[in-house]
Protein backbone atom coordinates (compact mmCIF):
# COMPACT_ATOMS: atom_id res chain seq x y z
CA UNK A 1 0.00 0.00 0.00
CA UNK A 2 1.69 3.28 -0.94
CA UNK A 3 1.64 6.61 1.16
CA UNK A 4 -1.40 8.17 -0.84
CA UNK A 5 -3.50 4.87 0.25
CA UNK A 6 -2.30 4.52 4.16
CA UNK A 7 -2.98 8.63 4.38
CA UNK A 8 -6.23 7.40 2.94
CA UNK A 9 -7.32 5.14 5.66
CA UNK A 10 -5.93 7.32 8.16
CA UNK A 11 -8.55 10.02 7.17
CA UNK A 12 -10.98 7.09 6.95
CA UNK A 13 -10.16 5.93 10.07
CA UNK A 14 -10.81 9.38 11.37
CA UNK A 15 -14.51 9.71 10.05
CA UNK A 16 -13.18 12.65 7.82
CA UNK A 17 -16.12 12.93 4.88
CA UNK A 18 -15.64 11.44 1.42
CA UNK A 19 -15.58 15.10 0.09
CA UNK A 20 -12.52 15.94 2.24
CA UNK A 21 -10.60 12.67 1.65
CA UNK A 22 -11.33 13.03 -2.45
CA UNK A 23 -9.84 16.65 -2.00
CA UNK A 24 -6.83 15.90 -0.27
CA UNK A 25 -5.85 12.46 -2.04
CA UNK A 26 -6.27 14.13 -5.56
CA UNK A 27 -4.04 17.06 -4.28
CA UNK A 28 -1.75 14.58 -3.05
CA UNK A 29 -1.64 12.62 -6.54
CA UNK A 30 -1.44 16.15 -8.76
CA UNK A 31 1.44 17.07 -6.27
CA UNK A 32 3.18 13.19 -6.57
CA UNK A 33 3.00 13.61 -10.52
CA UNK A 34 4.97 17.08 -9.82
CA UNK A 35 7.32 15.55 -7.99
CA UNK A 36 7.99 12.99 -11.34
CA UNK A 37 9.88 10.04 -9.82
CA UNK A 38 11.03 11.26 -6.49
CA UNK A 39 8.60 9.31 -3.51
CA UNK A 40 6.76 11.30 -1.42
CA UNK A 41 8.19 9.85 1.83
CA UNK A 42 11.53 12.28 0.38
CA UNK A 43 10.27 15.29 -0.32
CA UNK A 44 11.42 18.51 1.87
CA UNK A 45 10.68 22.21 2.61
CA UNK A 46 12.12 23.01 -0.58
CA UNK A 47 9.97 20.40 -2.74
CA UNK A 48 6.62 22.18 -1.09
CA UNK A 49 8.04 25.99 -1.88
CA UNK A 50 9.42 24.99 -5.33
CA UNK A 51 5.95 23.26 -5.91
CA UNK A 52 4.03 26.54 -4.34
CA UNK A 53 5.93 28.65 -6.67
CA UNK A 54 5.59 26.09 -9.58
CA UNK A 55 1.47 26.45 -9.21
CA UNK A 56 2.11 30.19 -9.07
CA UNK A 57 3.65 30.70 -12.48
CA UNK A 58 1.25 28.50 -14.01
CA UNK A 59 -1.52 30.92 -13.26
CA UNK A 60 -2.82 28.65 -10.41
CA UNK A 61 -5.40 30.41 -8.24
CA UNK A 62 -4.54 31.66 -4.95
CA UNK A 63 -6.68 29.52 -3.31
CA UNK A 64 -6.49 26.61 -5.09
CA UNK A 65 -2.66 26.52 -4.24
CA UNK A 66 -3.39 27.68 -0.74
CA UNK A 67 -5.54 24.03 -0.93
CA UNK A 68 -3.03 21.93 -2.24
CA UNK A 69 -0.41 23.45 0.41
CA UNK A 70 -3.06 22.85 3.02
CA UNK A 71 -3.58 19.00 1.82
CA UNK A 72 0.12 18.38 1.85
CA UNK A 73 0.63 20.35 5.31
CA UNK A 74 -2.23 17.64 6.22
CA UNK A 75 -0.50 14.90 4.72
CA UNK A 76 3.07 15.60 6.59
CA UNK A 77 1.12 16.10 10.04
CA UNK A 78 0.26 12.40 9.38
CA UNK A 79 3.91 11.60 8.13
CA UNK A 80 5.44 12.93 10.60
CA UNK A 81 4.06 10.74 13.46
CA UNK A 82 4.00 7.46 11.81
CA UNK A 83 7.36 5.43 12.52
CA UNK A 84 9.30 8.51 11.02
CA UNK A 85 8.10 9.02 7.49
CA UNK A 86 8.82 12.68 7.94
CA UNK A 87 11.22 14.10 10.43
CA UNK A 88 9.13 17.43 10.53
CA UNK A 89 6.14 18.76 8.50
CA UNK A 90 7.69 19.63 5.08
CA UNK A 91 4.98 21.78 4.45
CA UNK A 92 4.74 23.47 8.16
CA UNK A 93 6.67 26.86 6.92
CA UNK A 94 5.30 27.35 3.84
CA UNK A 95 3.44 30.49 3.84
CA UNK A 96 0.12 30.67 1.94
CA UNK A 97 -0.41 33.44 -0.85
CA UNK A 98 -2.30 35.79 -0.03
CA UNK A 99 -5.34 36.48 -1.55
CA UNK A 100 -8.37 39.37 -1.65
CA UNK A 101 -10.89 38.46 0.43
CA UNK A 102 -13.80 39.19 -1.67
CA UNK A 103 -17.61 38.46 -1.24
CA UNK A 104 -19.34 35.51 -1.99
CA UNK A 105 -21.38 35.59 -5.41
CA UNK A 106 -24.91 35.67 -4.81
CA UNK A 107 -28.11 36.21 -6.59
CA UNK A 108 -29.55 40.11 -6.39
CA UNK A 109 -33.24 40.50 -5.90
CA UNK A 110 -33.90 40.88 -9.71
CA UNK A 111 -31.45 37.56 -10.30
CA UNK A 112 -33.33 35.76 -7.88
CA UNK A 113 -37.03 36.82 -9.15
CA UNK A 114 -35.75 35.98 -12.56
CA UNK A 115 -34.78 32.39 -11.58
CA UNK A 116 -37.97 31.58 -9.69
CA UNK A 117 -40.10 33.10 -12.43
CA UNK A 118 -38.13 30.33 -15.13
CA UNK A 119 -38.91 27.44 -11.82
CA UNK A 120 -42.36 28.35 -12.19
CA UNK A 121 -43.20 29.11 -15.92
CA UNK A 122 -40.89 25.52 -16.36
CA UNK A 123 -43.19 23.74 -14.01
CA UNK A 124 -46.67 24.71 -15.75
CA UNK A 125 -45.17 23.81 -19.29
CA UNK A 126 -43.99 20.41 -17.79
CA UNK A 127 -47.76 19.72 -16.55
CA UNK A 128 -49.39 21.16 -19.75
CA UNK A 129 -46.82 19.56 -22.04
CA UNK A 130 -45.24 16.18 -19.83
CA UNK A 131 -47.28 15.34 -17.69
CA UNK A 132 -45.22 12.03 -16.89
CA UNK A 133 -42.29 14.16 -16.54
CA UNK A 134 -44.00 16.83 -14.06
CA UNK A 135 -43.30 14.90 -10.80
CA UNK A 136 -39.67 14.69 -11.37
CA UNK A 137 -40.18 18.77 -12.77
CA UNK A 138 -41.96 19.66 -9.18
CA UNK A 139 -39.46 17.67 -7.20
CA UNK A 140 -36.19 20.02 -8.60
CA UNK A 141 -38.75 23.14 -8.27
CA UNK A 142 -38.99 22.64 -4.20
CA UNK A 143 -35.11 21.87 -4.26
CA UNK A 144 -34.71 25.36 -6.25
CA UNK A 145 -36.86 27.00 -3.37
CA UNK A 146 -35.42 24.82 -0.47
CA UNK A 147 -31.68 26.20 -1.12
CA UNK A 148 -32.67 29.31 -1.53
CA UNK A 149 -34.54 29.42 1.71
CA UNK A 150 -32.45 27.35 3.77
CA UNK A 151 -29.38 27.92 1.95
CA UNK A 152 -28.22 23.80 2.44
CA UNK A 153 -25.36 22.65 1.19
CA UNK A 154 -25.56 20.11 -1.84
CA UNK A 155 -24.28 17.42 0.08
CA UNK A 156 -26.53 17.95 3.13
CA UNK A 157 -29.60 18.36 1.46
CA UNK A 158 -29.03 14.88 -0.74
CA UNK A 159 -28.38 13.27 2.71
CA UNK A 160 -32.02 14.81 3.68
CA UNK A 161 -34.04 11.61 4.95
CA UNK A 162 -37.74 12.00 5.82
CA UNK A 163 -37.54 11.45 9.38
CA UNK A 164 -35.37 14.70 9.34
CA UNK A 165 -38.24 16.99 8.55
CA UNK A 166 -40.79 18.37 10.63
CA UNK A 167 -43.30 20.07 9.57
CA UNK A 168 -46.74 21.50 11.31
CA UNK A 169 -49.01 24.29 10.60
CA UNK A 170 -46.96 27.03 12.12
CA UNK A 171 -43.37 25.90 12.48
CA UNK A 172 -41.10 23.78 10.97
CA UNK A 173 -37.38 22.50 10.99
CA UNK A 174 -35.28 20.29 8.86
CA UNK A 175 -32.55 18.25 10.72
CA UNK A 176 -28.80 18.57 8.84
CA UNK A 177 -27.09 15.08 10.53
CA UNK A 178 -24.25 15.61 7.99
CA UNK A 179 -22.97 19.03 7.91
CA UNK A 180 -19.24 20.08 7.04
CA UNK A 181 -17.02 19.03 9.66
CA UNK A 182 -19.60 16.24 10.95
CA UNK A 183 -21.54 19.20 13.12
CA UNK A 184 -25.23 18.53 13.13
CA UNK A 185 -27.58 22.04 13.39
CA UNK A 186 -31.25 22.16 12.80
CA UNK A 187 -32.44 24.67 10.72
CA UNK A 188 -35.78 26.92 10.56
CA UNK A 189 -38.16 26.45 7.67
CA UNK A 190 -39.58 29.83 6.29
CA UNK A 191 -43.39 29.62 5.85
CA UNK A 192 -42.85 29.06 2.16
CA UNK A 193 -40.04 26.51 2.62
CA UNK A 194 -42.91 24.86 4.50
CA UNK A 195 -45.38 24.93 1.50
CA UNK A 196 -43.15 23.69 -1.21
CA UNK A 197 -42.16 21.24 1.31
CA UNK A 198 -46.02 20.06 1.83
CA UNK A 199 -46.37 20.09 -1.80
CA UNK A 200 -43.58 17.57 -2.47
CA UNK A 201 -44.89 15.39 0.41
CA UNK A 202 -48.09 14.77 -1.57
CA UNK A 203 -46.25 13.89 -5.09
CA UNK A 204 -43.33 12.58 -3.69
CA UNK A 205 -43.16 8.73 -5.14
CA UNK A 206 -44.00 5.95 -2.40
CA UNK A 207 -40.58 3.93 -2.44
CA UNK A 208 -38.46 2.32 -0.07
CA UNK A 209 -35.98 4.79 -0.48
CA UNK A 210 -36.19 6.89 2.89
CA UNK A 211 -34.62 9.82 1.18
CA UNK A 212 -36.18 13.18 1.13
CA UNK A 213 -35.63 13.94 -2.57
CA UNK A 214 -35.93 11.09 -4.32
CA UNK A 215 -36.59 9.83 -8.26
CA UNK A 216 -39.14 8.20 -9.63
CA UNK A 217 -37.98 4.60 -9.43
CA UNK A 218 -36.69 5.61 -5.63
CA UNK A 219 -33.38 5.99 -6.07
CA UNK A 220 -31.34 9.09 -4.01
CA UNK A 221 -30.30 12.19 -6.01
CA UNK A 222 -26.86 12.83 -6.59
CA UNK A 223 -25.13 16.20 -5.70
CA UNK A 224 -24.20 16.77 -9.83
CA UNK A 225 -28.14 16.25 -10.18
CA UNK A 226 -28.48 19.55 -8.28
CA UNK A 227 -25.93 21.17 -10.17
CA UNK A 228 -27.46 20.38 -12.90
CA UNK A 229 -30.96 21.65 -12.32
CA UNK A 230 -29.82 24.51 -11.07
CA UNK A 231 -27.75 24.99 -14.41
CA UNK A 232 -30.81 24.04 -16.21
CA UNK A 233 -33.27 26.98 -14.40
CA UNK A 234 -30.07 29.57 -14.78
CA UNK A 235 -30.20 29.18 -18.15
CA UNK A 236 -33.97 29.43 -18.52
CA UNK A 237 -33.90 32.51 -16.61
CA UNK A 238 -30.31 34.30 -18.53
CA UNK A 239 -28.36 33.56 -15.48
CA UNK A 240 -24.91 33.23 -15.60
CA UNK A 241 -22.46 31.43 -13.18
CA UNK A 242 -25.32 30.56 -10.63
CA UNK A 243 -24.75 27.41 -8.79
CA UNK A 244 -26.37 25.15 -5.75
CA UNK A 245 -23.78 27.22 -3.51
CA UNK A 246 -24.74 30.84 -5.33
CA UNK A 247 -28.15 29.96 -3.64
CA UNK A 248 -27.04 29.33 -0.40
CA UNK A 249 -24.98 32.54 -0.85
CA UNK A 250 -28.01 34.62 -1.16
CA UNK A 251 -29.73 32.85 1.54
CA UNK A 252 -27.15 34.27 3.99
CA UNK A 253 -27.13 37.84 2.30
CA UNK A 254 -31.17 37.83 2.09
CA UNK A 255 -30.52 36.68 6.03
CA UNK A 256 -28.31 40.18 6.82
CA UNK A 257 -30.61 42.33 4.74
CA UNK A 258 -33.76 41.09 6.65
CA UNK A 259 -31.61 42.06 9.36
CA UNK A 260 -30.42 39.06 11.51
CA UNK A 261 -27.20 39.17 13.14
CA UNK A 262 -24.30 37.45 12.33
CA UNK A 263 -24.32 34.93 15.13
CA UNK A 264 -28.03 34.01 13.76
CA UNK A 265 -26.96 33.91 10.39
CA UNK A 266 -23.80 31.63 11.13
CA UNK A 267 -26.34 28.90 13.45
CA UNK A 268 -28.39 28.54 10.61
CA UNK A 269 -25.24 28.32 8.05
CA UNK A 270 -23.56 26.03 10.16
CA UNK A 271 -20.21 28.08 10.20
CA UNK A 272 -17.66 27.08 12.83
CA UNK A 273 -16.23 30.56 12.84
CA UNK A 274 -17.91 33.93 12.46
CA UNK A 275 -15.50 35.01 10.46
CA UNK A 276 -17.34 33.12 7.70
CA UNK A 277 -20.25 34.52 7.97
CA UNK A 278 -18.65 37.80 7.95
CA UNK A 279 -18.04 37.92 4.48
CA UNK A 280 -21.63 38.14 3.75
CA UNK A 281 -21.43 41.83 5.29
CA UNK A 282 -18.90 42.71 1.87
CA UNK A 283 -20.17 44.37 -1.06
CA UNK A 284 -20.28 41.67 -4.43
CA UNK A 285 -18.60 42.23 -6.93
CA UNK A 286 -21.65 43.60 -8.89
CA UNK A 287 -21.89 45.84 -5.77
CA UNK A 288 -18.51 47.64 -6.59
CA UNK A 289 -19.13 47.91 -10.47
CA UNK A 290 -22.18 49.48 -9.42
CA UNK A 291 -20.05 51.75 -6.96
CA UNK A 292 -17.57 52.84 -10.14
CA UNK A 293 -20.77 53.28 -12.37
CA UNK A 294 -21.78 56.00 -10.31
CA UNK A 295 -19.35 58.25 -10.34
CA UNK A 296 -19.11 61.50 -12.05
CA UNK A 297 -17.03 61.65 -14.91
Amino acid sequence: MNLIEQYRTHLVKHDRSEKTIHGYTTDLVQFQKWLGKRPLSKITEVDVRAYRDHMLKEGNSPNTINRRIASIASFGDWGSTQGGIFKGNPAQYIKPVKTVELAPRWLDEEQKKKLLKAVETDLREAKERYPRLWVLRKRDAVIVNVLLLTGLRVDELCSLKLSDLTLSERKGTLLVRHGKGGKQRVVNLHIEARRQLGEWLEVRPQVGNDGLFVGQTGEAIKPRLVQRLVERYADLAGLQDVTPHSLRHTYARNLLDSGSSLQEVALLMGHSSLDSTARYVQPSETELQQAVDRLRV
